[in-house]
């Protein structure tokens, strides 16, 4: 496909006539291209011995991106990267206006928070970059999270399955904000440091305050890399209007390690997260609910904790094969529902046309136990919930099927 063929398909998904664009070249410093994640698979998915969705034989692009970069000069650079999901339903607000005695009420719409089932491109990258040396270099704008970044790089098997803390809800890929990242010669020590609104890439806007990122690692010349990293504040929550109801401050450390070696991969990652998300009830055992601001002046918002860590092992046999697999464990509330457990695995083999295209067929199998959680793996940017029907009930997940990754 021709540069000026993308260039086009890449500015249209951004909402600007293919038209307009007919006559658009690429300059010799703008790159475009694309990467996209789909599989076809069998699910199955029981909730207190009930089939619940997703279950069922279907298709799933999990991720479509569209991803422009642009060098100014030596020093100056910007990208622009768009995703995009599925919205299955719209939702609509209505309020009857109050009107005179024997008159006609009216009907107004307050509110419209979308238009129906569709498929929304919308922006994960947009930064402007400055590179004033290898140890130092600026980005402005929403940019790659230092953590899932890093442990993204370790796993190589996004494709498959997010990492850990992304998948569980206790990280972002990507946010807006300030970020630094640099690497030191021949040392091999880098680090990625950001400033951040705290809402993730989907939602700009402003917080009472910003968030702070960041993590440090060391790629040693024997195939060993160990890392660590730290998030601490309020995940864009906080505001002027609710920053006197009670409220806690969402923290994360993380460390991982990472061995390679030729064809083989062995590592795994741990983490321990605060007061990012606590259980609706003790009696419900849904998980998800925001630990981090309480909903009216009058509220409280309970402390909580969760941690686990996760293992893999991947081996290149061959040029093109590969065989993977991969373990998480996770207590997703510690202070408030100890036995809210979360337990996953992945293994698959793996075949590479090739250098641009991945496949494997895989199997999954999750369980939680004692309550429920929304994980965030489904369709296009979309998430599912496992899990029993209160705290005192269990759910599991399994799934199989063909993966594919390939880019252009």
């Amino acid at each position: 496909m021709s540069k000026k063929i993308l260039s086009a398909i890449a500015l249209g998904g951004c909402g600007l006539s293919l038209n307009a664009l007919a006559d658009v070249q690429v300059t010799p410093n703008t790159t475009v291209g694309s990467q996209v994640f789909a599989d076809v698979s069998h699910i199955s998915n029981e909730q207190a011995a009930n089939s619940v969705a997703p279950d069922g034989t279907g298709f799933d692009v999990k991720r479509f991106y569209l991803i422009v970069d642009h060098m100014f000069n030596d020093v100056w650079s910007a990208n622009l990267t768009t995703d995009a999901q599925y919205i299955s339903s719209p939702s609509v607000s209505v309020t009857t206006a109050p009107v005179a005695a024997g008159t006609k009420p009216v009907t107004v719409t307050t509110s419209t928070t979308n238009s129906g089932a569709v498929t929304e491109v919308f922006i994960k990258k947009l930064y402007l970059q400055a590179k004033f040396d290898d140890a130092f270099v600026l980005h402005a704008g929403s940019f790659s999270s230092p953590w899932t970044n890093f442990a993204e790089g370790l796993y190589s098997y996004r494709w498959i399955e997010k990492t850990t803390t992304d998948r569980l809800g206790f990280a972002n890929t990507a946010d807006w904000g300030l970020h630094a990242t640099g690497s030191f010669g021949d040392t091999g020590v880098n680090y990625a440091l950001s400033a951040v609104n705290g809402n993730g890439y989907k939602n700009p806007s402003r917080s009472k305050d910003v968030d702070f990122e960041g993590q440090a690692n060391w790629v040693s010349p024997f195939g060993v890399t160990v890392g660590v990293g730290f998030y601490e504040g309020h995940l864009g929550q906080v505001t002027a209007a609710n920053q006197d109801f009670d409220k806690n401050t969402a923290s994360r450390l993380n460390a991982a390690i990472n061995y390679q070696w030729e064809g083989l991969r062995v590592g795994g990652e741990y983490f321990v997260a605060k007061n990012y998300k606590t259980v609706n009830s003790l009696t419900a055992g849904t998980f998800g609910t925001s630990a981090v601001i309480a909903t009216t002046a009058t509220g409280i918002v309970p402390s909580d904790k969760a941690g686990g860590g996760s293992v893999w092992a991947s081996y290149a046999f061959l040029e093109q094969y590969s065989v993977f697999a991969r373990y998480d464990d996770t207590t997703l509330s510690k202070d408030r529902l100890s036995g809210l457990k979360d337990k996953y695995f992945n293994l698959g083999v793996g075949y590479k046309p090739i250098k641009q295209i991945d496949t494997a067929l895989v199997y999954k199998y999750e369980k939680v136990d004692n309550g429920s959680t929304s994980i965030s793996g489904a369709d296009a940017n979309g998430s599912y919930t496992i899990g029993g029907t209160n705290a005192l009930t269990s759910g599991k997940f399994s799934e199989v099927g063909v993966y594919m990754a390939y880019k252009f």
